[in-house]
């Protein structure tokens, strides 16, 4: 019987994060668990093939993995491996742009540990995230992967059951794919590249239609990169799995043309909402003649690794709300404001708001009202149920509700509303940390505002202090 070892080991690291992800930031299952929380059991059960559970440790975006924290994970994965000396294959969940301390790339990291232990005969498959920043030799080592094809991610589940559907046909045909990637030299914040809009809506069709038509493709992706990310990997890249060995020249060439086509469009990438600085976001939302009104905080998103303690848009709202729009602010991290008023729960006091780590978060002191504690609720994939992510309190400030969390979070679910029970049709206005328009949060609301904030994920990239890019690259270069 044949034999594949399973398991997901991610984190997206913002590198402009001041602070480090450590071990007690990961949600880990191990045994059964690692089989049950990942949606591609049936996938190798109905191939007639063993498996065996890894490890699956996933945390949210945040600032660098540390050295002591990703090696711990790491030996736990290769000791797994070194008692199964005789897998066929391995599939894995790895975002792609895990940044380690000391080290560089998690995934490159691992996969090249993994591949020593296994040897050449052993096929790896990933499921990624598109905002991976792929190392020129990933392929080498890794013979399948593919991204997503949706940003907002949707189709999660999609990417691992194709990459693991892809993982039996190789084992099947007794062959070791190669992936033929090519790197493209420009990267855009996530926001700036949603899949449901042009120009990256006619990319992802293409990649589509060389997957749904064409038989030489197995997989075909593109990664946008993700911008927050100071290294020299950073950057676009085309990975197009062929179907058979035969075809590793052909899909060269197609992803070399999928490659030009997306650099030729380099100039097109922009948000897909309207957009505004903090200021004319909140004036724009207030006047609104629609409501709810949405208005995401790009430049403090905890799903892009920050640190989600931001009080631009708050700050905004206290000074120009004077029409009494009953807003919603959806949550700011601050764990000592959260224990004091969970502590001052049915009463109203002088509470001094901050985590005071940059002048995005400098301390404000406002008059509020301690409502109730909250349990937050909200999935990892999709297709399993929510679970608990952190703790809330719902606090009032005159006309504005604040969700005031013990954890960087982002409210984009409606499960998340739903089971907080936050109903937004309370108000006029609704902020939340966070970058796109989130498909939840179009169905809850009626106008979308992107405002372009400044902070961890701040939209404007070129501002921000790079040291390590490969250079030239757009938009920093004129090419």
């Amino acid at each position: 019987m044949k034999k594949v070892l399973i398991g997901a080991f991610a984190h997206e690291s913002n590198d402009f994060c001041p602070n480090f992800t450590t071990t007690e930031m990961f949600e880990v299952f191990e045994g059964q668990d690692v089989i049950d929380n990942l949606p591609v059991k049936d996938i190798f059960e109905n191939a007639g093939i063993k498996i065996v559970p890894g490890l699956y440790a996933n945390a949210q975006s945040y600032g660098k993995v540390k050295e002591e924290t990703y090696k711990y994970f790491e030996q736990k994965i290769l000791d797994i491996i070194k008692n199964e000396s005789d897998l066929d294959g391995i599939w894995m969940f790895c975002h792609g742009a895990m940044s380690v301390e000391n080290i560089g790339s998690g995934e490159l990291r691992l996969m090249s540990e993994i591949r020593k232990l296994v040897g050449e005969n052993c096929v790896i498959a990933l499921g990624m995230d598109l905002h991976g920043n792929i190392e020129e030799n990933f392929s080498e080592i890794v013979n399948i992967f593919r991204c997503y094809h949706t940003a907002p991610h949707t189709d999660q589940t999609d990417t691992y059951r194709r990459t693991a559907a892809a993982l039996v046909k190789a084992i099947g045909r007794g062959e070791k794919p190669r992936t033929q990637m090519v790197k493209i030299p420009m990267i855009f914040p996530g926001e700036m590249a949603a899949t449901t809009t042009y120009p990256f809506k006619d990319i992802i069709a293409k990649l589509e239609q060389l997957e749904n038509e064409d038989k030489a493709v197995e997989c075909a992706s593109m990664f946008i990169g993700f911008a927050w990310a100071d290294a020299a990997r950073t950057s676009a890249t085309v990975a197009i799995v062929p179907s058979d060995t035969k075809y590793n020249d052909y899909c060269e060439n197609k992803a070399k043309e999928i490659a030009d086509f997306a650099f030729s469009k380099r100039r097109d990438f922009k948000f897909e909402m309207e957009s505004f600085d903090t200021d004319r976001s909140i004036a724009h939302a207030i006047s609104s003649s629609v409501y709810p009104v949405c208005v995401t905080d790009m430049g403090d998103n905890p799903t892009a690794g920050t640190n989600g303690g931001s009080l631009s848009l708050l700050n905004a709202l206290l000074r120009y709300n004077k029409s009494e729009c009953k807003a919603l602010v959806v949550g700011i991290y601050d764990p000592l404001a959260y224990k004091k008023c969970i502590e001052a729960v049915g009463r109203e006091f002088e509470l001094l708001l901050g985590i005071d780590i940059d002048e995005v978060t400098r301390p404000i002191s406002i008059k509020v009202q301690a409502k109730r504690k909250l349990d937050i609720m909200d999935y990892d994939i999709e297709t399993n149920p929510p679970t608990k992510k952190c703790e809330g309190v719902l606090v009032s400030c005159d006309n504005i509700d604040i969700v005031i969390t013990s954890k960087p979070f982002a409210f984009i679910h409606k499960v998340t509303f739903d089971l907080c029970d936050l109903r937004i049709d309370d108000y006029r206005i609704l902020v939340t940390k966070f970058g796109y328009i989130y498909p939840d949060l179009k169905k809850m609301t009626k106008r979308y505002i992107m405002a372009n904030t400044p902070g961890e994920s701040y939209q404007n990239v070129t501002e921000l202090k790079y040291y390590n890019l490969t250079h030239p690259i757009y938009p920093f270069d004129d090419i």
